[in-house]
């Protein structure tokens, strides 16, 4: 049965991008089938995963096709994308996506769009083993979407009170979603990026975490590492741009500590 995950946080800047794209890509290289969603208007996984093609067409498209009365016959195989990874796929975002806050405002039960276009397309999507989602980093329209169309739920973390109180939020936002729309999503795991071990700071939020939440913790986190920024430059995973990296052996130990969670 195919998992969906979200990788959420309404901080930006804590590796949510660069997280989704190298535990997909870490599941793909792992022989898994992968399908990502970038939920996410910057666009930026979509650069990393797909910069040589063009997307005139994206999860926009799919999710408001009533904007585009002309568009509206697209199907989801004109909008899955092919990666640079034979078993990685991408629903891809574009600037469009920008508008969906507003333009999903006056929809019929506006906060389970995806939920339904993945329920529409379910029999293609069975294929897939994992369906990887890449929310914006807010609360909005968007990530409920994301969060209620998903199983499970990773939040990476930086080593800050801002982070930590944000986390605390986003926990409540779960969980009061959970509640109205009966949903069985949960959430899987936490893990900290761009960590500075020896620093007292990190040993202190880590710690913090471990004592408040010790199941949902990861053991694994990722360590601070300039070759994830080259090869975000350059439009790749960090396990294509240096497989022998300390940064790509993070995220292959975080990858099977997601399938571990999930008894995999």
């Amino acid at each position: 049965m195919t998992k969906i995950i979200s990788f959420a946080n309404q901080k930006g800047g804590v590796g949510k991008t660069t997280s989704t794209i190298n535990v997909a890509s870490s599941l793909a290289l792992d022989s898994h089938k992968v399908l990502v969603i970038d939920m996410d208007p910057q666009a930026n996984l979509t650069q990393v995963l797909a910069s040589t093609t063009d997307h005139d067409l994206s999860i926009y498209d799919l999710l408001i096709p009533s904007q585009h009365p002309q568009k509206n016959t697209i199907t989801l195989n004109q909008v899955l994308t092919k990666t640079y990874l034979d078993n990685l796929d991408i629903l891809p975002s574009n600037v469009l996506l920008s508008s969906a806050e507003l333009d999903l405002v006056p929809l019929h039960s506006r906060e389970t769009v995806l939920k339904r276009l993945l329920k529409t397309y379910k029999k293609d999507l069975e294929s897939y083993d994992f369906i990887l989602i890449d929310c914006q980093p807010s609360l909005g329209l968007l990530t409920i979407n994301s969060i209620i169309a998903s199983d499970h739920i990773m939040i990476p973390l930086h080593a800050d009170v801002f982070s930590l109180t944000g986390l605390e939020l986003l926990i409540q936002t779960v969980e009061k979603l959970q509640e109205v729309f009966e949903i069985n999503c949960t959430i899987l795991g936490f893990f900290f990026t761009q960590t500075h071990t020896k620093e007292t700071l990190f040993k202190e939020a880590y710690n913090l975490c471990k004592e408040n939440y010790k199941n949902q913790l990861c053991k694994t986190y990722i360590k601070s590492n300039s070759a994830i920024d080259h090869a975000n430059a350059t439009d790749q995973s960090i396990l294509t741009f240096d497989k022998n990296s300390s940064a790509s052996i993070d995220y292959t130990c975080l990858t099977k500590e997601i399938l571990e969670k999930l008894s995999l």
